[in-house]
């Protein structure tokens, strides 16, 4: 009975939270996009921008600044199982005005 409660909750939660986004160092983004990949790019460990397509389906671009030294500016954490989350939330004021967090990669909605 467990194995149907944790088949249960992995499903529930990839529908709450969606397709798990992948991650890839560039060092130039290509130009098209996935949907699903969240492109850090830098070179020689030196991390410049993070870009993905807006995860509600409006097909933007967002650039997540990951200079410490310019204002905003975002840091990425790269966990064990390959996955990446983003800090702090993304949050678009024009557009979509989509609000979300990436964790594990994973997107997370904040409430309106």
């Amino acid at each position: 009975m467990n194995w149907l409660r944790r088949t249960i909750y992995r499903c529930w939660d990839r529908i709450r939270h969606g397709r798990l986004i992948k991650f890839s160092h560039v060092v130039k983004l290509p130009a098209k996009l996935d949907n699903h990949t969240c492109y850090i790019v830098g070179q020689n460990g030196n991390h410049w921008h993070v870009a993905m397509i807006c995860p509600c389906g409006c097909k933007q671009t967002l650039f997540m600044n990951l200079l410490s030294d310019e204002d905003p500016f975002w840091t990425f954490t790269e966990h064990r199982d390959g996955s990446v989350s983003l800090h702090p939330s993304v949050w678009r004021k024009i557009g979509c005005r989509s609000h979300f967090f990436l964790k594990k990669g994973r997107i997370h909605w904040c409430e309106a």
